[in-house]
Parts: C-alpha cells; sequence; structure tokens
C-alpha cells in the first residue's frame, strides 16, 4: 500500500468515528503550528473536525512527520487548558493519536463542535478572536455573527418584559381563538369566564414585573404569538412569515398559494394565526392530486399530517426572531416540503432525529404551543418525522443546519434514494458508490462505461449536495456514500442497547 493510500486509510477510519468530515493538515515538524488555535476555534464552533499534524498538503500531499511528537501533545493539552488562550478546553486523550506512516509519526486531532450553550470558543480572552470554519478556510466571525452566538447560547430569549405594549397591540381575534383552543382542553378551568387580561397572565402572556410594582407587561412571546403585525413590526422589524405552495405549477407561475405576513389577505398575521392558516392548508396538499414514481407509495394521511405539525411548530418554536438574514418560511414541492427559519438549531442533527433533548432558545413561545396540545414531550419531533419516513420507505428526512439558519426537508411519495432531482448519469454514479461503498474515480469510471467528464460532473453535484463525501486527494481520493442521520442514529443505538447488555 502507497503512503497516500496508508494516509487515506487512517483518515477514513477517523472520519468514520465522527460525523465530521472536515479535515485541515498543517506541516509541523518540532512544534506546534501558531494558526492551529484559529483552526481549533473554527471547528469547536461550527461543526467539529480533524487536525493533522505532519501533513504538507501543497505543492501536493507528502508525509512530512512531527519530531518529539509527545512533547508536542503535552504543550497541545498545555495550551488548551490555558484561559488566557483558548476560552474552553475540548480536548480529551481520547481526541489525538499518533500514527506512523513509512516510520514517519504524524498526529490527528479531533476537535469536537462546542454545546450551543458554551459557544462561541473564542482566543486570547477576546470575542473579537472568535472563528468559524467556511469552506476550507477559517475566518474571524462578524459583528452579527458574534450576536448570533450569543443569543444562540441563550435558554430564555422571548421573556423579556415590554414596557411599552398593552393589551391593545394584541389581535383580538387571535386572543379569543387561542382561549377558546384552551378551554376545550381544560373545561374545568372555566377560562372563558376569566376576562382577557386574567386569562392571558394565566398562559404567561403577560407576566408580572416584580421589579415594578408587580405590574404585568406583555413579553416578546406573547407579542410574536398574538400581537397585531404592526406592534410585532415595531420591536422586530425583521419579523416575516412567509408559506408557498408551488406544487403542480406552470412554467410562468410562481406559486398556487401564499400566506405572507404584511399581506392585506392575512391583516395582523401574527405566529397563532400563522399556524393555525398554514397547519390547514398544508392538511389540505396531503390529498393533493400529482403524478407518483412508479415505485412510490401513497403517503399515509394520518402519519403526514403528524410530521407535517411537528415540523410546522418545530420552525416556529426554534426560530431566532432577532436575526434579519432570512425569512421563516415553508414551501410546498412536487415531492417534498421544506421548513426554513433563521437561528443554528440547538442540538446536533442526530440528536433531533433521536429524540429526548429539546434546547429550544423560545421557552415561553413553546409553553403556548404545549398549552394547545402540539409538541407535549419535549424532543420528539423530529423523532416523529423521521419514524413517518422510515414507515413509508421513503427518501430520508434532509436537515441543513448552518451558524445561522437551519433547514429541514421532508419527503413525501418518493423512493429512498431515488433522488429525482438528479440527472440519469449522476443517479448511475450515486447507485454504484453506494453498492461498492468506498471506490475510487476510475473505479467508477470503468465499471459504469459513463466519460470522465460525466463521472467528474456527477462527483461534484454529489459533493455539492451532501450526498457523497470524498477523502485524500489527486488520484489517491475515495469516494463513500455519505452516511444518514437514521444510520447514524442506528449506529448509536446498536451501541447503546451493546453497552446494556454488557453491564446485565
Amino acid at each position: 500500500m502507497s503512503i497516500k493510500q496508508d494516509l487515506t486509510q487512517i483518515i477514513n477510519n477517523l472520519c468514520e468515528q465522527a460525523e465530521s468530515n472536515e479535515l485541515e493538515f498543517k506541516e509541523s515538524l518540532n512544534k506546534l503550528p501558531k494558526d492551529i488555535w484559529e483552526t481549533y476555534s473554527a471547528f469547536a464552533n461550527t461543526h467539529g473536525g480533524f487536525i493533522i499534524l505532519g501533513v504538507k498538503e501543497k505543492p501536493h500531499i507528502s508525509i512530512t512527520g512531527v519530531n518529539n511528537p509527545d512533547q508536542i501533545i503535552r504543550d497541545l493539552f498545555n495550551t488548551a487548558n490555558n484561559k488566557s488562550k483558548i476560552s474552553h478546553n475540548l480536548l480529551e486523550n481520547k481526541n489525538v493519536i499518533k500514527h506512523t506512516i513509512d516510520g514517519k509519526c504524524i498526529i490527528s486531532i479531533f476537535i469536537p463542535e462546542q454545546e450551543q450553550s458554551k459557544k462561541p470558543v473564542y482566543l486570547n480572552n477576546n470575542y473579537a478572536y472568535t472563528y468559524i470554519r467556511k469552506n476550507e478556510g477559517d475566518y474571524i466571525v462578524s459583528d452579527d455573527e458574534l450576536r448570533r452566538f450569543i443569543r444562540n447560547a441563550s435558554d430564555d430569549l422571548d421573556s423579556e418584559l415590554l414596557d411599552e405594549y398593552t393589551l391593545e397591540d394584541l389581535n383580538l381575534e387571535s386572543v379569543l381563538a387561542f382561549k377558546n383552543i384552551i378551554n376545550a382542553r381544560n373545561p374545568s378551568m372555566h377560562y372563558l369566564e376569566m376576562d382577557n387580561l386574567e386569562f392571558l397572565i394565566e398562559m404567561g402572556v403577560f407576566q408580572l414585573d416584580r421589579k415594578d410594582k408587580r405590574r404585568p407587561k406583555l413579553t416578546i412571546a406573547g407579542l410574536l404569538f398574538l400581537g397585531t403585525y404592526d406592534a410585532i413590526r415595531s420591536k422586530l422589524p425583521q419579523f416575516h412569515l412567509e408559506y408557498i405552495n408551488r406544487r403542480g405549477i406552470s412554467a410562468t407561475d410562481r406559486w398556487i398559494d401564499r400566506v405572507s405576513t404584511g399581506d392585506l389577505n392575512y391583516k395582523d398575521l401574527n405566529v397563532f394565526g400563522f399556524f393555525q392558516i398554514v397547519r390547514e392548508k398544508l392538511n389540505a396538499t396531503i390529498e393533493d392530486s400529482f403524478e407518483l414514481d412508479e415505485n412510490s407509495i401513497r403517503k399515509s394521511p394520518v402519519e403526514l399530517k403528524t410530521a407535517l405539525r411537528e415540523a410546522l411548530a418545530n420552525m416556529l418554536i426554534h426560530a431566532d426572531y432577532f436575526d434579519n438574514t432570512s425569512d421563516i418560511k415553508v414551501v410546498v414541492d412536487n415531492y417534498f416540503y421544506t421548513f426554513h427559519n433563521p437561528g443554528m438549531m440547538r442540538v446536533s442533527v442526530t440528536q433531533f432525529f433521536a429524540g429526548g433533548k429539546s434546547l429550544p432558545r423560545n421557552n415561553t413561545l413553546i409553553t403556548f404551543f404545549r398549552r394547545m396540545g402540539i409538541s407535549d414531550r419535549a424532543g420528539t419531533g423530529g423523532k416523529t418525522i423521521l419514524t413517518f419516513a422510515i414507515a413509508n420507505k421513503y427518501q430520508m428526512p434532509e436537515l441543513e443546519v448552518t451558524t445561522d439558519s437551519t433547514t429541514l426537508k421532508l419527503w413525501v411519495a418518493t423512493p429512498r434514494g431515488a433522488h429525482p432531482e438528479l440527472d440519469d448519469d449522476t443517479r448511475k454514479v450515486l447507485a454504484y458508490i453506494n453498492e461498492k461503498k468506498n471506490v475510487s474515480k476510475s473505479q467508477i469510471i470503468s465499471d459504469t462505461g459513463l466519460s470522465a467528464y460525466k463521472v467528474r460532473k456527477a462527483l461534484n453535484t454529489l459533493i455539492d449536495n451532501h450526498i457523497i463525501f470524498s477523502l485524500g486527494k489527486g488520484r489517491a481520493t475515495r469516494y463513500s456514500w455519505s452516511p444518514s442521520v437514521i444510520e447514524r442514529v442506528d449506529a448509536a443505538n446498536r451501541i447503546r442497547d451493546l453497552i446494556i447488555q454488557d453491564y446485565q
């Protein structure tokens, strides 16, 4: 086996043990590279990654090795524990491994992603030296990105009490509709007999300000949930909710149905009103007639209704309403539904689908939904969505999380792995990789009969869409199917079961 193949195999084995496939090579003979901590901060603040010491990447990959690796590892841990250099130490002994290739030592360092509540990880006791990973580079965050990190670390963004807002700033129709729903679920409480302010205090829409003679004041969550459009915009000018149905549209149409805040057809639309209207519209799409693939199975209306409700509620509950980078949007397409909200999800993708843990940034807002019977159990929404896909043998739901947004794609009426959005050549390459698991480009060209140009084009498309990933450089590059969230969850469950058996 060649040196490059040895390195590729080591990297492949490392990546199989972690969700991140991010790699950074650093040439290091006698000491830690000066820029290692910038990469450390960037990996910790983004999705984690591996730093490989002793490998030169340009003009081509070569093994330089490290001298005195034990001293370098000691320096690494000493500096990681120095608060004046790095704000959080994420390293454990198992994260740092020595490897030998052709008699030379290299060191692999896995930097896990930091918990959302403890981000950002910064350098030199100064938030100004906070880095994130973009493509293959480490970049200092902008002011907006830093404020986003600080908001993400908060567990209670929406409980602020507003001094200059009153009952008149709420949409009365929404208040009465919410009141009727709560009363129907709890008739013994006689909520309909309460005046509106008394009811809203009971619900937590208004809360008593103990620092101001116990005066009832509207919360940010209450304003978002039941406020008039103008009142919400006066506090949060970036507030915008949108629903678009594009299913079956012609080439000249933009949509067949749309709900949008600020639209005259939906005056004074708030979070509660948007949820009620869009939930009904999503339910109506379940029975829409559209052409199905011959291998597709008609979706289960009851299961899909539940999955769509959870996805809609999850989007509204976890959105960062203080962010001005993107709208909160639901889009219906022929084969999938997309739910997008500003704000990085505060649990990992795997944890979201595995269930059992919820870290909402809007803890007051979520109580309103739970009082309505929506999202009653914390951390079960993602598992419900995944269970629906598995039961119907559909393509796995996709969850894209960036530093500023979260996007969930829920597929329907499409077999898993079909990827109708891909052309025939790309699907052929994908099927080959899925069968062989770990292949080179030359193998794909030889066994599929496709030209080098078509294979290269297909590989670029699959990598850009995060369907496969590549390891290595040049001729040593290997291509593998990116494990889906459910495959990761299944693996975690199997490991958990084995551990349980060991202790029985």
